[in-house]
């Protein structure tokens, strides 16, 4: 559990705050740089032998920083969602008190919600299919209703 208490004392306002991203120093091809010259350095130095062991010491940790930020901790890639943005609440309710008037806003209605979530490339339907649905019994329109709800929630 993360503290909501401000930091004090000397070391107040220094650094990130608590609970942010650590930020790299750098890239993981940084020290795979920082170790090719220094091992270069420690190869073409010939008058010194401690500024030799300096550089090839210099290497091995520059190549050990870069073992290590190719095997660790990554960030998530960001998860991508599609947003649904359905009619206004209040327009399907007048769709729906609408009557046989209104089931023509309510079938696209449907189809809308299905082409964002579950099948994108769901065809325009025919008029003559739309004029069908339409023109069906209350019942018969109700169980139509139930079907595409309940099709669409087991495909989510």
């Amino acid at each position: 559990m993360e503290s909501t208490t401000p930091r004090t004392g000397p070391s107040a306002g220094l650094g990130p705050p608590a609970g942010a991203a650590r930020r790299r120093v750098l890239p993981g091809w940084g020290w795979a740089v920082i170790a090719a010259l220094a091992t270069a350095a420690a190869v073409l130095v010939q008058t010194s032998l401690i500024l030799g062991v300096c550089a090839a010491t210099l290497a091995l940790v520059a190549a050990g920083l870069t073992v290590a930020s190719a095997l660790g901790p990554r960030e998530p890639e960001p998860r991508v969602t599609r947003s649904i943005n359905p009619a206004p609440l209040g327009s399907v309710r007048e769709a729906i008190r609408a009557g046989p008037m209104g089931r023509e806003d309510i079938v696209f209605l449907l189809d809308r919600v299905e082409r964002a979530s579950v099948r994108p490339n769901l065809p325009i339907r025919r008029p003559e299919e739309v004029g069908r649905i339409v023109s069906a019994t209350d019942e018969e329109f109700l169980r139509y209703l139930a079907a595409r709800v309940d099709d669409l929630e087991g495909s989510m």
